[in-house]
This record gives structure tokens, C-alpha cells and sequence, in this order.
């Protein structure tokens, strides 16, 4: 009985090995047929409209880069005539358009773009200021007619009507349909995607997902989801590789006021498939590449991402994604530097209203866990914070 008993174990782990090392050669398959990131959106561009892009987390550096890339290659910059960015506001719009449109690189013209973000806090990223620097470049050789047009989609927000608390909460209780005014945005720019536009929309996973349904069977209607269900074949989807989000569990008693709501849960990041694309990727001496997940190993693994605690089972990356594009290896990538100048003293001021009025009676223990005197302090702290890239790491 024991022999039968460890042939039996013995064939279990030879088979589930066999299945792994096929997994790992399917992927191996899949890297090595793969072309350029660049070759990549460019191919797509001819066939679809609009790319979303998933950059995984806002504050990454390399998708940034990889942007700018795309913008200051003639053969793909000459076909956009859209960059929709999904951080910016559409109440800041009107200082977007004057700072393209200015004869002179001013970034002075930016500030109110940086200064009025969600948080209220700021947009700190140096990134979203270097991607806008690039447009203008760019446009300064392309006629009037042709100029890329960067265009805010986010919901407006008005700080200046915001006076309580509870001004801020009716706010964010407006963002209930944020990714549906997001795809009408970028809809009515598109003209319905009946005159042959095409535009990039630079946003992260929540409202990139093009089809992950909840368990019973609905969608979760994300940005991507409208475009996908209504707009079927206009747009392609691709995620940027990095660690993503493996959600486990909500915490009820959390008192997050933040609009991605990351803290009311219980997460970790990871590799996908316990490390095995990133393996595939080394294998391949780790050269930047993009490809379809459609019919690939790739496109095969579980569903992990935001949607985790509710979704219907079988879900795939493939139902979250049409593409993927590798550019470096995990530890090699970065967080974006973080930039200062949009806190004039003007805005310093402003600050310090909207952190009396987000923290409330939580200010002071805010304080004592900083180790920090007073609010002038805090706000110093913030605004003196030194711009060191930080190299990513995984729990």
C-alpha cells in the first residue's frame, strides 16, 4: 500500500512539474516572438483608435519615460492628436492650453494644474511636469493644425467652494461616476471614433480594466469597461509590467479619505505567477518588449488586481488587459522624483486651510506621529521634501 501510495505522490510531482516547465516555456515563447514597446503601440495605433495605458502606479517613473519615448518618435508621435491624462482636473484645462500654447517653456503657467489635485495636497510628481515639457517641444515643430492636444478628463473639483468637511464628502461621493465621465470625456474629444482620431489615455489599473465582471456576473464598469462594451475594437489596453496589487481583505473601521481608497484594505504587491514572467523576461536579457495577451500564456494567468474581493471566478489577465509591454526588471525600476516649486507662498497658505479642513480633530495626532510642533512644521516637512528616486520593493 505505501509503495502505491508514493508512486502515487511521486507522479503528482512529476506532472505538476511538467505543467510548470511548460507554463515557463509557453512564457519564454511568448517574450522571444515579442517586438519593441515602441514597434508595439505604433502597430496597435494603426489598427485601434485609442491606447490606454495602465502605469500601475501613478507615481512610477518608467512608464514616464517610455511616454515621452513614444511622444519624441516621429513615426508614432505624427498619428496622436490626443494625450488624455486622467489625474488633471478638467477645471484646470484652461492653464493646460495657455502653457502649450505659450511661445516660451514657462512652467510658472503650470501651477495651478499641480496645485489642485484630489488630495489637495498637491501633485507632486515630477513626472506629469517632464510629459508636458515633452508636448510642448514636440508641438513647437508641428503646425497649428497638428499640435497634440493634452486634455484633462478627471472630475472637476473646486477648492475654493470647498469650506468644510463635509463639502470635501459630498466631493468624493460625486466620484461614484468618475470613469463614466472619464469615457465621455474622451468620447466627445474622439467624435465617437468616427473621424480617425487617435489619442493615448494615460491613467493606472482601476479604470483600465476592459472587462473583469464581479461575481455575480456584472461588470465592473471602469473607464476601459465602457469603451470595451460600447466601443468594441477602438480601444486596446495595455499594462505597463511592475508589481501589482494583490488585495486580501477591507477594513470597515478604516477612516480613509483619499480617492483610491488603498487604505481602507488589506494588501501587499507581488510578482505575477510567483515570479515566473519576470524569469521569462530575464531569459530573454531582459530587452524591452510588448505583445498581445490574446492566446498567449500571459493572458492565461489568474486575474490579481483591485477588483480581487469580488469577482467572478475564471477571470483571466486577459479579461483585464489586451496587451503587456516589459520594460525593465523589478528592481531596476523607480519611484518619480518629486518637484516643489508649485509651493508658492500664496499656496502654502491655501495648503494649510485644506489641512485644517481634511484632518480636523486628527491633526494633532497626525502631528505626534510625524514628531512634528505644528502644522508650519508639516507643512515644511512636505514642502522641503528631497527629490531621491527610491527603488521599488515587494512584501
Amino acid at each position: 500500500m505505501k509503495i502505491k501510495i508514493y508512486y502515487f505522490l511521486g507522479f503528482t510531482l512529476l506532472f505538476f512539474s511538467c505543467v510548470k516547465k511548460e507554463k515557463v516555456l509557453n512564457y519564454s515563447e511568448t517574450v522571444n516572438n515579442a517586438i519593441s514597446p515602441i514597434n508595439f503601440v505604433n502597430k496597435k495605433l494603426e489598427s485601434h483608435d485609442l491606447i490606454i495605458f495602465d502605469d500601475a502606479l501613478h507615481s512610477a517613473k518608467e512608464p514616464f519615460d517610455f511616454y515621452n519615448e513614444l511622444l519624441e518618435y516621429k513615426v508614432v508621435s505624427n498619428k496622436i492628436n490626443y494625450l488624455f491624462i486622467e489625474v488633471f482636473s478638467i477645471t484646470v484645462q484652461k492653464h493646460i492650453d495657455k502653457f502649450l500654447n505659450s511661445k516660451n517653456l514657462d512652467q510658472e503657467l503650470l501651477l495651478p494644474v499641480f496645485q489642485n489635485d484630489f488630495s489637495g495636497y498637491g501633485w507632486r510628481y515630477q513626472t506629469y511636469l517632464d510629459l508636458l515639457k515633452t508636448v510642448w517641444k514636440v508641438n513647437r515643430k508641428r503646425d497649428t493644425q497638428n499640435k497634440i492636444k493634452v486634455i484633462c478628463v478627471d472630475q472637476p473639483i473646486y477648492w475654493d467652494a470647498i469650506k468644510t468637511i463635509e463639502d470635501y464628502e459630498v466631493f468624493q461621493k460625486s466620484l461614484i461616476g468618475r470613469d463614466y465621465f472619464m469615457y465621455k470625456m474622451i468620447l466627445k474629444e474622439m467624435k465617437g471614433f468616427k473621424k480617425n482620431i487617435k489619442g493615448l489615455f494615460l491613467t493606472n489599473t482601476r479604470h483600465s480594466y476592459k472587462n473583469i465582471k464581479k461575481k455575480n456576473g456584472e461588470f465592473y464598469w471602469n473607464t476601459g469597461t465602457f469603451f470595451n462594451q460600447f466601443n468594441p475594437k477602438k480601444t486596446y489596453a495595455i499594462r505597463i509590467h511592475n508589481v501589482i496589487l494583490s488585495i486580501k481583505s477591507k477594513n470597515t473601521k478604516s477612516k480613509d479619505k483619499s480617492t483610491d481608497g488603498l487604505a481602507s484594505y488589506s494588501y501587499n504587491w507581488i510578482q505575477m505567477e510567483n515570479g515566473d514572467w519576470d524569469k521569462a523576461f530575464k531569459e530573454n536579457n531582459n530587452k524591452k518588449v510588448g505583445f498581445d495577451l490574446k492566446n498567449s500564456q500571459f493572458g492565461k494567468a489568474s486575474y490579481i488586481g483591485n477588483h480581487m474581493l469580488n469577482f467572478k471566478e475564471g477571470q483571466t489577465m486577459y479579461d483585464a488587459y489586451d496587451g503587456l509591454i516589459f520594460l525593465k526588471p523589478l528592481d531596476e525600476l523607480h519611484f518619480s522624483e518629486k518637484m516643489n516649486y508649485f509651493y508658492t507662498d500664496a499656496f502654502k497658505k491655501e495648503l494649510k486651510r485644506r489641512i485644517f479642513l481634511l484632518e480636523g480633530e486628527n491633526l494633532k495626532e497626525l502631528l505626534k506621529a510625524k514628531k512634528l510642533k505644528s502644522i508650519d512644521e508639516y507643512i515644511e516637512s512636505i514642502t522641503h521634501h528631497k527629490n531621491i528616486e527610491k527603488n521599488y520593493f515587494l512584501n
